[in-house]
This record gives C-alpha cells, sequence and structure tokens, in this order.
C-alpha cells in the first residue's frame, strides 16, 4: 500500500505547485501597453512613465511595460479605445483625465461608455487644481475675474482644464473666456508663458511642483482658486466650492472636484477577470510603497500619496448615484449654457 500512496503523494504535492505558477505566470512573455490620454512631456505621461518603469517588477512573470500617448479631447479618444479596442486580458493599461470619468453623466454623445466598468487599479496621488494666471496679467483675485476677461487655455470637452472655468462662470460669476484644443497641459503652459493665454484653470498642485516648483511661491503664477475633495493644498487659495451661490451649485462643483482624487488613475478596460483586477490592485499597491519608484518619483517631482483602486471605484459608484438635479447643473455647465 505504502508503495502506492508515495506516488500519489508526490503527485499530489507537484500539481499543486504547478497550477499556482500557471495562474502566477499570465505576464510572463508579454507586454504591457500604458495608453495615456494626452500627449508626451505632461504630468499624466510622466505619471505613466513612472509606472511603467517599475509595475514590471512587481508583476509575477516580470513582462515589459511601454507607454504609448494617445491625445486627444481631454483623454476622451484613449478612454474610449479602452472601453471599446483595447484587449480585455490586463495586457492594455491606461492613463487618463479623471473628469473623463463624469462625461456619460453629462450627455455627452462622444462618451459611448460606463466609468463604473473599468476596472480601477490605483492612482499615484491625491491633487487639488488651481486657476492661476501669469504675473503679467493684471488680476490679482477671483474677485477680479469677475470684472474683467480672462482668456485661460482648454484641451477639450469633459476635461477639468474646460468644466473648471466654465462652473465657475455660471456658479460664481467670473469671465473666463475658454479656448479649447490644445492637446494637453504642458502645451496650455507652453501657451501660458507665450502670452497666446492668461490663464490656466485646472492646472494640478502637482503638475506645477513637478514642472517648476517655485512658481507657487516666487510670484509666476498668481493663484485665483483651488478647486479639492478633502483638506485644501493652498490654505491661502479660496476654495471653488464656498463660491457657488446655491446648495446646488456647491454640490456641483463637489462632483467636479472629485476629480482631485481621481487625479492620476491607473485603470484597465471593462471585463477583465476579478483574479486580474485583484493580482493588479496588489501589484500596485507593492510597487507605490517600493523604496525604488518612491526615490524615482520624488526625482521626477512627482508626489506619491497611493489612492487605492477600491476607493476609486467607490468614488465613482457615488457619482452616478448623484442627484438628478445636481446631474442636470452639472451638464449644463459641461456644454457651457
Amino acid at each position: 500500500m505504502r508503495r502506492y500512496l508515495l506516488p500519489l503523494a508526490l503527485l499530489f504535492v507537484s500539481a499543486f505547485p504547478f497550477a499556482a505558477s500557471r495562474a502566477d505566470d499570465f505576464y510572463r512573455g508579454k507586454q504591457i501597453t500604458i495608453l495615456v490620454g494626452f500627449s508626451a512631456g505632461g504630468t499624466y505621461d510622466a505619471t505613466a512613465r513612472l509606472f511603467a518603469r517599475h509595475l514590471g517588477r512587481h508583476l509575477a512573470g516580470n513582462p515589459t511595460v511601454i507607454v504609448q500617448n494617445m491625445p486627444g479631447a481631454g483623454s476622451m479618444v484613449a478612454t474610449m479605445n479602452l472601453f471599446h479596442t483595447a484587449p480585455k486580458d490586463g495586457t492594455t493599461l491606461g492613463v487618463i483625465g479623471g473628469g473623463t470619468v463624469i462625461e456619460p453623466l453629462l450627455g455627452n454623445p462622444q462618451a459611448k461608455y460606463d466609468a463604473r466598468q473599468f476596472a480601477w487599479i490605483g492612482g499615484r496621488s491625491r491633487d487639488d487644481f488651481l486657476c492661476v494666471v501669469w504675473h503679467t496679467v493684471p488680476v490679482n483675485s477671483i474677485a477680479d475675474a469677475t470684472t474683467r476677461q480672462v482668456v485661460v487655455g482648454a484641451t477639450g470637452p469633459g476635461s477639468r482644464t474646460q468644466t473648471y472655468p466654465q462652473a465657475l462662470n455660471d456658479l460664481a460669476g467670473t469671465k473666463f473666456k475658454i479656448v479649447s484644443g490644445y492637446p494637453g497641459g504642458n502645451e496650455i503652459t507652453l501657451a501660458l508663458q507665450k502670452g497666446e493665454v492668461e490663464g490656466y484653470c485646472g492646472w494640478a498642485v502637482g503638475s506645477i511642483r513637478q514642472r517648476a516648483p517655485q512658481w507657487l511661491t516666487d510670484g509666476t503664477l498668481k493663484v485665483l482658486v483651488q478647486f479639492t475633495a478633502g483638506k485644501p493644498d493652498l490654505p491661502n487659495a479660496p476654495v471653488a466650492t464656498d463660491l457657488a451661490k446655491t446648495k446646488e451649485g456647491r454640490e456641483a462643483i463637489q462632483i467636479l472636484s472629485a476629480d482631485s482624487v481621481l487625479a492620476w488613475p491607473l485603470m484597465a478596460p471593462p471585463g477583465l477577470p476579478a483574479d486580474r483586477v485583484r493580482e493588479l490592485r496588489t501589484t500596485f499597491n507593492a510597487m507605490m510603497a517600493d523604496p525604488a519608484l518612491l526615490a524615482d518619483a520624488k526625482k521626477a517631482n512627482l508626489d506619491v500619496d497611493r489612492v487605492s483602486g477600491a476607493e476609486m471605484q467607490a468614488l465613482i459608484d457615488r457619482l452616478y448615484a448623484a442627484p438628478a438635479p445636481v446631474l442636470d447643473l452639472v451638464r449644463k455647465i459641461n456644454v457651457g449654457n
């Protein structure tokens, strides 16, 4: 009897590691592509490349990870690709603008996706977003922007660069003139420096610190207002929510400000197996705590304050459950009425 039991026992012992190896080695020999919804050179691009340099080391199988820029319509082009075209197996991931999440709620006919169906892996950090003007512009406060037109650059509908100044126009009486069509924040920044536009509304604090942190302290930028879903990053700058004159207006700005939690996301197309989503989230958490990544992020002036995929998913679910009158108001802001 022992003669038969020993080979049987060895069979079971060897079978389980083999099964685990097959499950863990999905990525072995594969390549992961991270689509970025903006042009090269900006903070979204830098965030995606930070992920790409470290993700493969933490995933079982150590896949190669590359970045592909797919700018257009405030990252709508990349978002649509991820939802409809990209393979649904975890070999294509995305870094998109957080504001793109709510576009289907706003009646945008181009936004043919449901953000709840994406697999939200995690975020690099929370962030606040500023409306600023260049130091040469004769505007010193948000009150000044209610009496003088301020030309600001924007990427396109659905992006915070367009919805934030429009929200202030509709709810706080400002006179921002929105010039849309820039591929990304990097191009808006260059336009600001060259005098093509006077301001940049929806500029992430983290992006400014990544590009030129002294601009926030040496007077190069004048901060008019900040959008945030939490504690303000700049205690001396007014918060957009406080400027709205009605309860619905304040709630509408809160929905738009949810972008501060969804600021720098890593996400995957819908339809991933649950175990693949768990693997990616667990890997992301470990990667974001890795001293090598933290040192790399510091060198690139990128803040790290990890947001879990579960928190992002819960926030998106709440946004989709917002009261109809508030969503109606956000829709009006989104279309510029």
